[in-house]
């Protein structure tokens, strides 16, 4: 599979959690990004999240919760692996940012979490609900504002859309925008999930990559 390597950022806090080392520099996580849209009622309603983690980050969590040893994680672990390798990015919105009508919108819960892995890799997906208000065009993006991780959206087709009404025409581009400028510190201990609202000397700047979405 074919990828193009999109700095953004997850997960910051559970490498922390888990490994109190001292490293420094950013990212310290790479991870795959694929998305789904899905329409109901006539309107995208949810929208599912997967990501695929590198094989160093992967085995760390694939060691620390795959209890039984069994290669795969059954529901008790699953609900391990939600609880203390997971569910603290409630804090950050699922690292999961919509743009629509001038305004903004952050998950504050997901739904369908699981997690999985094969062949030496780490899986989450989850769905994410789309605002009734986040009507067409919006803007989908995902990033962690520590930008500990770098994550790589699917470079041929980086979201898929289910169940489009007949007749509704949907496309959408891939785009960097400088409206919205993130900002961490290069040099940041690996525990580090500082946030910074302005930049100050020292930091450094990366700007999100969003995924837009129209239909005609």
């Amino acid at each position: 599979m074919k990828h193009r390597r999109l700095r953004i950022t997850v997960l910051s806090f559970i490498w922390g959690i888990l490994f109190p080392l001292s490293l420094t520099a950013h990212p310290h996580v790479f991870m795959d990004c694929r998305t789904e849209l899905l329409w109901e009622n006539g309107r995208p309603a949810r929208c599912r999240i997967e990501w695929v983690f590198d094989r160093f980050f992967s085995s760390d969590i694939i060691r620390g919760f795959d209890r039984d040893g069994d290669g795969r994680f059954n529901e008790k672990e699953k609900e391990a692996v939600y609880n203390g390798a997971f569910i603290n990015l409630k804090n950050y919105g699922y690292f999961t940012l919509i743009r629509a009508q001038g305004k903004t919108f952050r998950p504050e819960t997901v739904s369908g979490f699981t997690a999985s892995h094969s062949g030496g890799r780490l899986t989450y997906s989850f769905t994410v609900d789309i605002p009734e208000e986040a009507a067409l065009p919006f803007s989908i993006a995902v990033y962690d504002v520590t930008f500990f991780c770098s994550i790589e959206y699917d470079a041929d087709r980086p979201i898929l859309f289910r169940n489009v009404p007949a007749g509704q025409k949907v496309s959408y581009r891939v785009v960097q925008t400088k409206e919205n400028p993130v900002y961490y510190n290069p040099m940041g201990a690996v525990n580090d999930n500082a946030v910074y609202n302005e930049w100050k000397p020292g930091l450094e700047t990366f700007y999100p990559i969003e995924i837009e979405v129209s239909a005609r």
